[in-house]
């Protein structure tokens, strides 16, 4: 039987009193740019199919993982060297639902490009202990609590990202996929969508995964039964990282092709998707490498535009 090695990030706030997750979900909505009226554009680069942008931070550069799945995070080693002051705490679980309790700071200037955010927190992790982050020589992750004050448009055909408060100032063609963002803690996004005429709700738009679309398991077996996924392959996965380190246990996994996956105001055809049991669902990086994705928090929209089309 086939075994295949996925690799995993996911960093989510859990409950461990209404206290702790109330304050933390306060400070993660803090935050703005120190500019208006503004449009920058800069350069991104992909590693292991993460994207890679640079921060600068007093005044000294630092590479970053995109990442709208996470609240913001650096490296204990950058935190120590730029003497971050804690602020408070707050546990937090990985992919496989370990828990450890994450210092957070509040960083007083992001520069990425020419625009400033201010008043950024984000969680303090040791993530660099860990082989598979430690080769990728990042020193934190720009997560969906800075992003959320801005509009970002990241052309992965171009590779370049701009980053504007108003999307009339970005040159968008007539066809456009368009899909509705729903909101979630520290300002992750998610979407809904039908598969195969069923709705699926909280798809987490996760730039912090590097694979492609993550149907649910029991949705994907369902179908299966239903005779909906006739071209799906079973197998065994293993070693899958999440921020705290890995487990060697093996799951049932699927791969399959969805006929139809109704995207707001499109149908996308013979998709090809991944299901593995206790993942949960989420559209990953190597999903988006063919568009062009504008994220508007304000809005609440998500728009797609096929890299062939412009």
């Amino acid at each position: 039987m086939k075994l295949t090695r996925v690799f995993i990030y996911l960093i989510t706030i859990i409950l461990i009193s209404s206290c702790s997750v109330n304050k933390a979900a306060k400070y993660l909505k803090e935050g703005e740019t120190a500019e208006e009226n503004y449009k920058v554009t800069l350069p991104f680069e992909i590693r292991n199919g993460y994207i890679i942008v640079q921060a600068n931070i007093k005044n000294k550069d630092y590479n970053f993982i995109l990442d709208t799945g996470t609240p913001s995070l650096v490296s204990k080693k950058l935190a120590e060297k730029l003497n971050l002051k804690i602020i408070d705490s707050v546990k937090a679980s990985d992919v496989f639902n370990q828990k450890q309790a994450n210092k957070y700071t509040k960083i007083e200037k992001v520069k990425i490009g020419t625009l400033d955010f201010v008043d950024t927190v984000a969680l303090i992790n040791d993530f660099n202990s860990i082989p598979m982050w430690s080769s990728l020589n990042i020193d934190g992750f720009i997560g969906a609590n800075l992003m959320q004050h801005a509009i970002w448009d990241i052309d992965f055909g171009k590779k370049q990202i701009t980053i504007t408060d108003n999307e009339s100032k970005l040159n968008l063609p007539k066809e456009i996929i368009e899909n509705k963002l729903f909101i979630g803690v520290a300002g992750v996004p998610s979407i809904a969508c039908k598969m195969n005429g069923k709705k699926v709700w909280n798809f987490t738009v996760d730039f912090g995964y590097n694979g492609g679309i993550v149907m649910p398991f029991t949705e994907f077996e369902k179908q299966i039964e239903n005779g909906q996924i006739l071209d799906f392959k079973k197998f065994k996965t293993y070693a899958t990282v999440g921020i705290y380190g890995g487990q060697d246990v093996k799951r049932e996994s699927y791969k399959g092709t969805i006929n139809d996956i109704e995207f707001g105001n499109t149908t996308l055809k013979n998709e090809k998707v991944y299901s593995e049991q206790y993942l949960g669902k989420r559209l990953g990086s190597a999903f988006f490498s063919n568009y062009r994705v504008i994220l508007n928090w304000n809005s609440k929209k998500i728009k797609l535009i096929e890299t062939n089309l412009e």
